[in-house]
């Protein structure tokens, strides 16, 4: 044990093959059963119940079923992203807060579902399986018989075509042909909605739902630290992880839908960015600094050490 700490302390990387050995210790049923059911299951389970009857409790409950599925998909999203999954919590705790007033005041939870399906839909593209994108047109499908941000939805995806896969062979086409078939079948599902006798109220982005002012100062806060990772870590980032996050931002302060989606494009630009490439505590406020000194505040600089 000594030894492990001594190499810690000399900078070297305990493995996971470094145990701690204890002499005559012997491991009692409960340690048994925790690994066998392995406890970060049981800790993410309990983060979705906090976000279900803290967050979104007080709707009624297919409404707290629907949003708290929602932010499942978004994680779904990240955890290939961000192996801390406390972290991954935090992101996942304030995506659910910023969405709570379009989930409870606008009745919005289904549509909140079928973003964060589209989220990890083309996320699953970045990672091991990107032929899950192909269920692209299915969801915007039935998104667009309820309201018109589907558009947006549509939006976020075609925004990683920008990104193709040279890795993998037909990754790119599969998501391009999901991207045209949820244009399609979002444009087909439309008409048919829209043309009938009456045209549903609030479909459109006119029916505006602006945010409170509480809502509006956190929202300008989580505007500008995207503005700052985005900056800090754009040669990095790849375009869609840049380009959404700035799109939403933009439109976040109009309407809390709008929030909503933002809240969670921000989750994955912050996974993708300070939770996935940074490697220590401090490497973040260090690109802060070398950002800052590059602009002219080159006395920043001596505060943080930047080599």
């Amino acid at each position: 044990m000594l030894r492990m700490l001594a190499q810690h302390e000399a900078g070297g990387a305990l493995t996971e093959t470094d145990g701690i050995v204890i002499e005559g210790y012997e491991s009692g049923p409960v340690e048994r059963f925790g690994r066998r059911l392995k406890m970060e299951y049981v800790g993410m389970a309990s983060v979705f119940v906090i976000i279900a009857v803290l967050i979104f409790g007080g709707s009624p409950w297919l409404r707290t079923l629907a949003a708290t599925t929602a932010s499942f998909f978004l994680f779904l999203g990240l955890k290939k992203k961000n192996r801390d999954h406390l972290m991954c919590s935090m992101l996942l705790f304030g995506a659910a807060l910023l969405a709570r007033p379009a989930v409870l005041a606008a009745d919005w939870a289904l549509s909140l579902l079928l973003f964060g399906a589209t989220v990890f839909s083309a996320e699953r593209y970045l990672e091991k399986k990107p032929q899950q994108v192909a269920f692209l047109p299915v969801i915007l499908g039935i998104w667009a018989w309820f309201d018109g941000f589907w558009i947006l939805g549509l939006i976020y995806t075609a925004a990683y075509v920008l990104c193709p896969r040279n890795d993998r062979a037909g990754a790119t086409r599969i998501l391009i042909r999901s991207v045209i078939g949820g244009a399609a079948a979002g444009l087909i599902v439309m008409a048919v909605r829209l043309l009938g006798t009456d045209e549903p109220a609030g479909y459109w982005f006119g029916a505006r739902i602006a945010p409170v002012h509480w809502l509006l100062v956190v929202v300008a806060t989580v505007i500008v630290a995207v503005l700052v990772v985005v900056a800090i870590y754009h040669r990095r980032l790849i375009v869609p992880h840049k380009t959404n996050p700035l799109l939403f931002a933009a439109l976040a302060p109009w309407d809390i839908r709008l929030t909503a989606m933002f809240a969670m494009v921000a989750a994955v630009l912050f996974s993708a960015s300070i939770f996935k490439l940074s490697h220590s505590p401090l490497y973040l406020a260090r690109r802060v600094a070398l950002f800052l000194r590059d602009a002219g505040a080159g006395c920043v600089g001596g505060v943080f050490p930047l080599r």
